[in-house]
Parts: structure tokens; C-alpha cells; sequence
């Protein structure tokens, strides 16, 4: 398998498009924080017919407001977000841990991470664990992996916290190392931040050539980096015009490298509340400032298959909902009964 081929299935706006549901974020009211509601919640979305649940990878939890300033996500022209109200931390199961569990309490759905910190394990070490996840699960893993950012968190674990680009650059070698323990026989890699010599993965992953890997992130330089080593890239709360630029830019990227375009998934993440009432619309958005206006799908069930289809027609075909309030609210059951019938869904069979 060269670079430029990493045996990604499908392409972004083409086919039935995937539909996840994202079981954790850290930000308050999109974070599902304890494990029985979690697995009523994952049960729930399976019987509806979504595609794959997903979990993110943090171990401090904030509150809105203080997630959006350490991560400098602001629409405030001075780049200052306002003080956060109450206390900043929230329940957040880890991830791994919790996917194991899920693997074993649902039967079909996908079991992704968006994102892991590529910080916070050795890609060798991260690829047996997902190795043996898709074993459990017959299959059903998708790995995100990002370069981490959150300063406070890296510290208040113990962990170094490299330069920008000393963690980007770490991140390209992690997908190599990854994909090399996953299909060699005998894995050697030596680069700037990893050295393997027969790092062997027995027993292998079941899917072939391996669980498809996925890039969090919206710069151009890690975007490049899916192109040369991953299945997918997840954009966060785009429009659907800014997603379709930033499809025709990996298309090129891809064909620069003689890589088939249609190989590289595009996917974005946005919140999804259907709801009529423009009250409730109201308070979703003040609720969830911190999210730009483009990332909040809202309005009645068919306003909101508008603004699906609208994505679809930018070159999106794989989506990662996030649902405020998914294990007390009816929003799950509003998006399952009356948004992912008309998309024309189809959950594909684990792989034997």
C-alpha cells in the first residue's frame, strides 16, 4: 500500500451517506456521563438506524465558555469568550474504555473516536489497542486522531507538550506507524518521534487493511497529511459552501499525489436539534454560543433535512451529529423517525 492509497471505501456525496451520533463532547449538555444512560442512548440510536456512535478523547472537562476560550473557537473580534457560569467540569468517561463496553452492548453500530490525542499514547501501543477493539467488535472500528491542543490538560497529566508543529509532524508519523503494525508481517519505522523494529499486531485487525483512520483537524498542513496517510478528515461546525471549498482543495491535494480522490472521505461534525418552536431555537443558540451559528442545525425536522441535503450537495456523505441533552431529551427519537428515513440511510454489515 503506498501513501498515496490508504484504501479508503467510498467518497464524500456519493451513495447513502453515514450518519453518527456523538456520544461525548466537552461541552456541557453534549456529553453523556455515565455509562448506563450511554448505552440506552448508543441502543437507541442503533434501532433507528444510525451508522456509528463516537466518543472524544479528553480527561479534564470544561464548561462551554472555557472550552471555547483554551481552544480559541470565538466569533468575539478581540477573541475573548465570557467568563464561564457554575463550576467547568462535567462527567467524561474515558474513551477506550467506554467503546470497549459499547462493543459488546450493541451489535452493528461503528465505534469512532473524534479525536484521540495523539499526545497521550505511542502509535504502536494505539494500534494493537485498536487492533484488538476490532476483533471484539467484529470489525466496527474507526480511529480519529488529531494533534492535541489543550495545554492544561497535557500538564495536568504529566504530559510533555511539544511545539505546534513538533505535534503535527508527530502526528504524520503516528498514521505510519499505525497502518505499518497493522499490515506488516515484520513492522520497522524510524522517523523524527518513533522508532519501531517488529512491532508485530497478532492477532490482526479484522478490517482489511485496517480500520479506516480518520484526521480531526481544519488546517491545511494536517489536512495534507490525511492525504498522504489517512481514510477520512472531520471538519467541526463548517457551512456546507466552506465544506464544498474545502472539498475541491483535498481533491487536488489527492490528484497532486496521484491518489484517487474518491478514496477520501470528507466528513463534518454539527449540532442537531430538530425542533419548531423558535423559542426553543432561541435558547439552543444562546445555550451554545460557543458554537458558530453554521454549526447548528435546528428548526422543524424538514428545515433540518434542508440543511443536511444542502451539505450533501457540497460533497459531504458522512455526518457526526452531536444532540444537546441526547439521554433526557426526544431529540434522538425526532431525528430517527423523521430526518434519517428521507436521507436514505443504509448501515453497511461489519465486515466477516
Amino acid at each position: 500500500m503506498t501513501n498515496a492509497d490508504p484504501g479508503t471505501p467510498g467518497h464524500a456525496g456519493r451513495g447513502s451517506p453515514h450518519v453518527g451520533l456523538i456520544l461525548a463532547l466537552t461541552i456541557r449538555g453534549l456529553s453523556v456521563g455515565n455509562y448506563p444512560d450511554m448505552t440506552r442512548v448508543a441502543q437507541t440510536a442503533e434501532s433507528h438506524g444510525f451508522d456509528s456512535v463516537w466518543l472524544c478523547d479528553h480527561f479534564l472537562t470544561l464548561s462551554p465558555d472555557d472550552y471555547v476560550r483554551d481552544a480559541g473557537i470565538t466569533d468575539d473580534a478581540n477573541g475573548d469568550a465570557p467568563a464561564a457560569q457554575g463550576p467547568s467540569s462535567i462527567p467524561l468517561l474515558e474513551c477506550w474504555t467506554a467503546l470497549s463496553a459499547l462493543s459488546r452492548d450493541t451489535t452493528s453500530l461503528r465505534l469512532g473516536t473524534s479525536v484521540l490525542c495523539n499526545s497521550y499514547r505511542y502509535p504502536a501501543v494505539l494500534a494493537k489497542m485498536a487492533a484488538t477493539l476490532d476483533v471484539i467488535s467484529g470489525g466496527r472500528v474507526d480511529l480519529g486522531l488529531g494533534a492535541g491542543w489543550f495545554q492544561q490538560e497535557f500538564e495536568a497529566y504529566g504530559i510533555p507538550f511539544p511545539s505546534t508543529g513538533d505535534r503535527v509532524s508527530a502526528l504524520a508519523e503516528s498514521l505510519q506507524v499505525m497502518r505499518s503494525v497493522w499490515t506488516e508481517a515484520n513492522p520497522r519505522f524510524s522517523g523524527d518521534f518513533y522508532t519501531i523494529d517488529g512491532a508485530i499486531c497478532d492477532p490482526p485487525p479484522v478490517q482489511k487493511p485496517h480500520p479506516p483512520l480518520w484526521i480531526g483537524g481544519e488546517g491545511l498542513r494536517v489536512n495534507r497529511i490525511a492525504v498522504r496517510h489517512a481514510n477520512g478528515v472531520n471538519v467541526r461546525w463548517w457551512p456546507a459552501e466552506k465544506c464544498a471549498e474545502r472539498r475541491a482543495l483535498l481533491d487536488r491535494e489527492c490528484e497532486a499525489i496521484d491518489r484517487d480522490p474518491s478514496t477520501l472521505e470528507l466528513s463534518v461534525t454539527t449540532l442537531l436539534a430538530p425542533t419548531a418552536s423558535p423559542t426553543v431555537q432561541q435558547q439552543l443558540r444562546a445555550r451554545f454560543k460557543s458554537i458558530p451559528e453554521s454549526g447548528l442545525i435546528t428548526g422543524s425536522a424538514d428545515a433540518c433535512l434542508e440543511r443536511i441535503r444542502e451539505y450533501r450537495a457540497a460533497g459531504i456523505n458522512h455526518f457526526l451529529f452531536t444532540i444537546p441533552d441526547v439521554a433526557d431529551s426526544d431529540y434522538l427519537d425526532v431525528v430517527g423517525e423523521q430526518i434519517l428515513p428521507h436521507l436514505g440511510t443504509t448501515r453497511a454489515p461489519s465486515p466477516a
